[in-house]
């Protein structure tokens, strides 16, 4: 009874892995498409802007190592590997509950963090700074902090998609486009929405294979 109950934790600790191999892709693609959703402005205040987007890349390259890791440790049935394998999914447990935590509690805190970095990129919108906004509202398809008519009569062609400063923007695009300030925050929170509810859901399999692991790792040494 005691081998068949081992037999079944090992193979759906090996599919299991398999899922977080699955998620750990997933998390550095993602990561990897806000950083491209950002465009150039990643070059104003990049330090900031691209902190979230690293680390997820970063949270989805080792999630993939481990998963890969554990993959091994569960076909070769290694006690040691396996054990090993608990103790990195039960850190990467904490860590992941407490990247959702803390996206549920600094919400708020954290959009007027990025709300505060379209204001200090509107008002070093020049060419000593390099014009900061045209990066912004080529890649969110956006014109001016708040709205165009910021702008006056003087709407610059990145408001309308254009690299080239000196090209026409014509009046029924600019228009039609949001604030910056707006289209960052709801950049930022569409996808604050998808890491809290995936972090959750990982961080419970995360913890369900730590248990899974240990009772695995008892019964190979038990063998």
């Amino acid at each position: 009874m005691n081998n068949c109950l081992s037999s079944f934790f090992k193979y759906l600790l090996y599919f299991l892995n398999l899922l977080f191999v699955v998620s750990g892709i997933f998390l550095i693609v993602f990561g990897a498409l806000m950083l491209n959703g950002l465009g150039n402005f990643v070059h104003f205040d990049g330090a900031t802007v691209v902190t979230f987007p690293i680390t997820f890349i970063v949270i989805g390259s080792v999630t993939f190592l481990v998963a890969s890791f554990g993959c091994c440790g569960t076909i070769r049935e290694s006690a040691c590997l396996t054990k090993l394998y608990a103790i990195c999914m039960l850190i990467l447990f904490g860590l992941q509950m407490a990247l959702s935590i803390w996206l549920f509690v600094e919400e708020d805190t954290f959009l007027g963090f990025m709300s505060g970095i379209v204001d200090k990129a509107w008002k070093s919108n020049d060419a000593a700074h390099g014009y900061p906004m045209d990066a912004l509202q080529i890649a969110l398809k956006c014109c001016g902090n708040e709205d165009y008519k910021q702008y006056g009569d003087h709407v610059p062609a990145s408001c309308c998609g254009y690299d080239d400063r000196f090209q026409e923007c014509l009046e029924p695009i600019y228009t039609r486009r949001p604030g910056c300030k707006d289209a960052f925050l709801d950049f930022w929170y569409s996808h604050m929405e998808v890491v809290r509810l995936n972090s959750l859901i990982i961080a419970f399999f995360q913890l369900g294979i730590f248990f899974i692991s240990c009772h695995l790792a008892r019964a190979m040494r038990w063998d």
